[in-house]
């Protein structure tokens, strides 16, 4: 007979909390694949959707609900949030999180282990204002939390969140794509001023700590991203055969203009609703397929900013990177750091 089971594993909530645009979908991608394959282990855990029964019937959660359990900000008029007459209210999803948490780690503590890390990715936490409300949520279920963010410099991450904003956001104001409305609209959630993003998740007690990772330009379609993740958190393991995908494709030129214009077209539509079935619904679909065909067929150079904008870009945020510069401290001194702050001042 096995030796009978006399403690329970220390549990660890490692959360990555973004922000947008710094290799969290290719992580995600990484880990689950690891999972699968079986190379993580018993001790590293990547969560994943779970079934949830509640009184109003079985209901599959997202670990990235977690987000509900935070105070919100302003800023959905700047995201691809759905409208509330289609998505459920902020509170059952808060509640659908904690029944999620619940489950995950009632499940974890019958392993057989000392220790067992639990990966989550949620970008959007960057821009939450206060996180205490979720260290309380986490530290009353977890024995730790590390919360890590992945800063990317400002000059490539700024062009691909515009374009990202463009492609999913469903409202005009988020249409521009210009770097000096984006820059002056990020500063209100500054989830790209990183030493504010310190300042502000850094005091969330003795059994948490905030850390931050660089990505490097040269990381790309590499998994040396991944591994200095994991190092950082203190979590030893074998990601396996890197998982070969292209995500979030920056658009070309073209579809950057297509999509601006397919938007433009349909937005009264798609604010009002169609009637499932109209004769509105059916020329808006088709108008879709064929937005999208024509822009897979006529091919351009992907969308890209000016030398001028770039400049403006690394300008913008001199102030802001030397602050988080001191703040690293001693880090800031390592090689990869070193590495990610000639990147961040390099206007060629």
């Amino acid at each position: 007979m096995p030796p009978k089971k006399t403690s329970t594993p220390v549990l660890r909530a490692i959360v990555h909390i973004g922000p947008v645009k710094t290799g969290s979908t290719a992580f995600t991608a990484q880990m689950v694949v690891s999972q699968e394959r079986g190379e993580l282990g018993d001790n590293v855990v990547y969560a994943l959707p779970r079934e949830i029964p509640r009184a109003d019937g079985t209901v599959v959660v997202q670990p990235e609900q977690i987000r509900y359990l935070l105070p919100k900000l302003e800023w959905s008029r700047q995201s691809a949030e759905k409208s509330a007459r289609v998505q459920p209210t902020n509170d059952t999803l808060g509640n659908r999180a904690r029944d999620y948490l619940d489950s995950l780690v009632a499940e974890l503590r019958t392993r057989d282990a000392k220790e067992v890390a639990v990966f989550f990715v949620e970008e959007a936490l960057s821009r939450r204002s206060n996180p205490q409300k979720l260290t309380d949520e986490l530290l009353s279920r977890f024995d730790s939390v590390d919360y890590f963010f992945v800063a990317r410099s400002q000059q490539f991450i700024v062009p691909s969140a515009i374009s990202q904003r463009v492609k999913v956001a469903a409202y005009p104001k988020v249409w521009d794509s210009r770097v000096s409305t984006f820059v002056k609209n990020e500063n209100l959630s500054q989830q790209f001023d990183y030493s504010q993003l310190l300042q502000r998740w850094s005091a969330t007690g003795s059994r948490t700590r905030l850390l931050s990772v660089p990505f490097l330009e040269s990381d790309r379609g590499t998994q040396r991203l991944f591994y200095r993740i994991l190092e950082t958190v203190g979590v030893h393991a074998n990601l396996g055969d890197p998982v070969a995908a292209s995500i979030n494709i920056t658009p070309t030129r073209f579809e950057m203009l297509a999509i601006g214009l397919y938007k433009f077209v349909t937005y009264p539509w798609s604010r009002n609703g169609l009637t499932p079935g109209s004769r509105a619904r059916r020329a808006f679909a088709t108008f879709s397929r064929f937005a999208a065909r024509v822009a897979t067929i006529l091919r351009s150079p992907r969308w890209s900013i000016s030398s001028r904008d770039r400049s403006a870009i690394i300008d913008h945020y001199a102030i802001a990177n030397r602050r988080f510069a001191e703040l690293l401290g001693e880090r800031a001194q390592s090689s990869e750091w070193q590495q990610w702050f000639r990147d961040a001042h390099d206007k060629n």
